[in-house]
């Protein structure tokens, strides 16, 4: 389970709800009949029902879709004395102990998807899942989507029983929800509460829209389902708020809304595709709009990228952004999701506010440069050469202090790898390759591909502005 501040904890308060209902607002009469209290009637008036007599049969319901989930990761034992110590030294590798890893998740699915969060399975090499009869399925990962926290699994099983994701735009501040999961390895507990708030950003993650209950949420629930009286998920359970190692009642999970482009992403494409427009925005506070001449509210663009599709609309700095496709903007993060939600290819009529005048831009969104540098990254690796690479742009020149905006950049060069061996450094820039000039890793992959393993490549590289000729030999 994710945390803020210290670990999670939680006061489980259906008991004190149940105890005031049924002894602070309700009597009974000498024929046993309820007398409802004028506290109770006037509640009934506004949302009458709302309260149940009993979770038992959505319980019953959702619980089989609930299982348990188990990583395996490797991690590096590092020395005292720093990362390069016994390699300088010792010509020692630094030691990699087993570490495992417990959280919560559900079916999606009768054919064995799985959603819970992305923390849960985080550079796993091995997924256990237990359902509710103690199964045990070993899981592939679809993908995952660190930018929401989520992670779509799968097992090779028919006829799940699973749990359908709700509509939680629809969902209001004081509805009743459970959450299911496995708090501190405790099979399949359940608690209940209400919504406390909604469209909670705590910082966590790139794309947030948290919605805050105070249902017990405990170290182990990650990932599980938030559920709603109707039997749905409305939200995926993923971290809390507590100064102490115990649940205080706040408690947070991701919106299924979100959830469902993330699902559909992955199952396709495995990957999130993002909308993109180029622009770095941020609030506005009414010092701000007194000092710039605007309005109060919306969203300010502070930066416009070179060659994004908000410069080829026309967009400027200091703009303010207070429409998207009519609906109105209220907060950076509010724009944000927006963006992120439109796809590649998309129009979109941005309402903006320049000196006053109000103006309307047509923007055609592009993907996102992120996922295409996490698809440049998963095909790097698949070539085996020990190195992450992604294709240079003017944007990461600027974010890496390059010298260039060609060729490929390497990011992470793995310990022992073939790249390390050959002398490749982060930070290098591959710019061509036996006099090839690269413009994608797939390109560079397909040039790679009728190489026989051994052989020996050129590649020209540029180094601290410097451009040096590296050769590569191939790994067997």
């Amino acid at each position: 389970m994710k945390k803020i501040g210290l670990v999670a904890g939680a006061s489980f308060l259906a008991g004190a709800i149940f105890f005031a209902l049924s002894f602070g607002f309700l009597q009974r009469s000498a024929n046993n009949e309820p007398i409802i209290s004028p506290a109770v009637a006037r509640a009934e008036s506004v949302a009458p029902s709302v309260v149940p007599n009993s979770f038992v049969t959505i319980v019953r319901k959702v619980k089989p879709a609930v299982v348990k989930v188990i990583s395996e990761s490797i991690m590096e034992r590092r020395s005292m004395f720093g990362d390069d110590f016994f390699d300088q030294f010792f010509n020692a590798p630094r030691r990699q102990e087993k570490r495992s890893g417990e959280g919560s998740g559900f079916f999606i699915s009768a054919d064995g998807y799985i959603l819970t969060n992305n923390h849960v399975v985080k550079d796993a090499i091995k997924v256990k899942i237990f359902n509710i009869d103690k199964k045990e399925f070993t899981a592939k990962i679809i993908g995952t989507d660190p930018k929401t926290d989520l992670a779509l699994l799968k097992i090779n099983d028919k006829n799940d029983p699973y749990i359908d994701l709700g509509d939680s735009n629809a969902v209001e501040v004081g509805e009743w929800v459970l959450a299911i999961g496995n708090p501190f390895g405790q099979d399949l507990t359940v608690t209940s509460g209400i919504i406390s708030a909604k469209g909670r950003q705590l910082g966590l993650a790139t794309y947030e829209d948290f919605l805050q209950t105070d249902a017990a949420i405990n170290m182990g629930n990650s990932g599980g389902p938030l559920i709603n009286m109707k039997g749905e998920a409305i939200g995926i359970n993923s971290t809390i708020l507590t100064p102490s190692a115990g649940n205080i009642g706040i408690g947070f999970a991701i919106p299924a809304n979100m959830a469902k482009k993330v699902v559909a992403d992955l199952k396709s494409k495995g990957k999130v595709v993002r909308g993109w427009f180029g622009i770095q925005i941020q609030d506005i506070t009414e010092s701000d709009a007194k000092d710039l001449e605007l309005a109060t509210g919306g969203a300010l663009v502070s930066r416009v990228e070179d060659n994004s599709p908000a410069q080829k609309a026309g967009m400027k700095r200091y703009d303010l952004i207070v429409a998207i496709n009519g609906r109105v903007v209220k907060s950076a993060a509010d724009l944000q999701m927006e963006i992120a939600n439109s796809a590649p290819g998309d129009e979109i009529s941005v309402t903006i506010f320049r000196n006053r005048d109000k103006q309307v831009l047509k923007v055609k969104v592009s993907e996102a440069p992120d996922a295409a540098r996490e698809q440049a990254a998963v095909e790097s690796k698949s070539m085996n050469l020990g190195m992450t690479l992604v294709k240079n742009t003017p944007a990461l020149a600027r974010e890496y202090d390059l010298k260039t905006p060609k060729g490929l950049v390497v990011e992470d060069v793995e310990r022992g790898g073939a790249a390390a061996e050959n002398g490749i450094k982060p930070g290098d820039v591959i710019l061509a390759v036996n006099r090839t000039e690269l413009d994608s890793v797939e390109q560079f992959k397909r040039i790679l591909a009728g190489r026989r393993s051994g052989s020996m490549v050129l590649l020209l590289v540029n180094r601290d502005g410097d451009e040096v000729y590296v050769r590569f030999a191939l790994p067997e």
